[in-house]
């Protein structure tokens, strides 16, 4: 299902040829912190620069106008902070629904495809800013990485999680959003939205108390090994705010594949099952399905989760460092600490 843009023939042409400069300024440098230039930010017309994205520094004369999303945390973050009518596309949700609290304003926004876009799709789209939440949307296989859209004059930003190199805080998530609300010009919706979600995120955290962290294995899939995550990923973080600890958090990767050998040798108290999308082709294996194959494991079948048959859920789009993931986090914590949510 696509909702298509119409786009000019002339300026796709201009595009193809490289010939359109939008004054993207692209300068290698160590990842850190978004620098604004406080004097000018404004809805109006803002000076921004974006220093250290993954690598890249991008200068903005101005606020974008024509923006695409190529990830479902990107389009939430674009969202929440009410940038619906500066979007001309979206993409990649993969069957899985938007946020609940973003449904309204999805409905205004082009799909340009349910996978990663074409490199035509992206320019028919005629964008001038291309928003990705992980590393996947600029990569060599999708045919745009963020050199070929620079080349074109077409600014690019990756969410910082995509390049970390070490553990990453929940607190990014805030420092994402406040960095593209100064790009877009808009940081007093940033600074707002920030508040909220601290608040809630504060409140799950005063529930929690000091209750003993729950030992969590978070299981997104397989049968031989098992994928899961490492201590330089936002679901650790996630996992951490909720109440709970990730046994292999002191692995120094995002995403990996473990033995059963190893996940029975932490003897989690819970095995968090990720959960997939809502629609029938996406959401195979189901939840259901997954906890049966773990629960069919001869190696883990000791330990306290599979014991106690001790299962939660968090979804695959929480999981993805983005305001969703707040809800995530109320989510995991009401199942990780009940008694602390009566």
């Amino acid at each position: 299902m696509s909702r298509k843009n119409p786009a000019s023939p002339a300026l796709t042409r201009r595009l193809a040829a490289g010939a359109l400069s939008l004054g993207t300024t692209l300068t290698l440098v160590a990842c850190g912190q978004a620098v604004q230039d406080t004097d000018t930010a404004s809805a109006a017309g803002a000076h921004f620069v974006d220093s250290g994205n993954c690598g890249i520094t991008t200068e903005y004369a101005g606020v974008p106008e024509r923006a695409v999303t190529l990830t479902s945390n990107a389009t939430e973050t674009m969202l929440e902070l009410g940038l619906a009518d500066r979007m001309v596309g979206t993409s990649y949700l993969r069957g899985r629904e938007i946020a609940p609290a973003y449904t309204g304003d999805y409905q205004r926004v082009p799909i340009l495809s349910s996978e990663q876009p074409t490199m035509e799709q992206l320019i028919d789209s005629e964008p001038d800013f291309v928003y990705s939440g992980y590393p996947d949307g600029f990569s060599e296989k999708t045919g745009h990485t963020r050199q070929q859209l620079g080349d074109l004059g077409i600014k690019t930003h990756l969410n910082s999680e995509g390049c970390a190199t070490g553990p990453v805080r929940i607190d990014d998530i805030f420092a994402e959003i406040t960095t593209i609300g100064a790009i877009f010009g808009v940081p007093d919706r940033a600074a707002a939205s920030v508040d909220a979600l601290r608040a809630r995120l504060d409140a799950v955290r005063e529930r929690v108390g000091d209750r003993e962290p729950v030992r969590v294995f978070l299981y997104a899939s397989g049968a031989a090994t098992a994928a899961t995550t490492g201590g330089n990923s936002m679901a650790t973080a996630l996992i951490e705010a909720a109440g709970g600890v990730n046994v292999f958090a002191d692995v120094p990767e995002r995403w990996m594949n473990v033995s059963w050998e190893q996940v029975a040798e932490r003897k989690p108290d819970v095995i968090v099952v990720r959960e997939e999308g809502t629609t029938p082709q996406y959401r195979s294996p189901s939840v259901e399905t997954k906890i049966g194959d773990l629960s069919r494991v001869p190696v883990i079948a000791d330990t306290p989760a599979i014991r106690n048959r001790a299962f939660s859920t968090i979804t695959l789009s929480q999981l993805q460092p983005g305001p969703y993931s707040i809800d995530g986090v109320e989510h995991l914590a009401r199942q990780l600490h009940p008694d602390a949510f009566r």
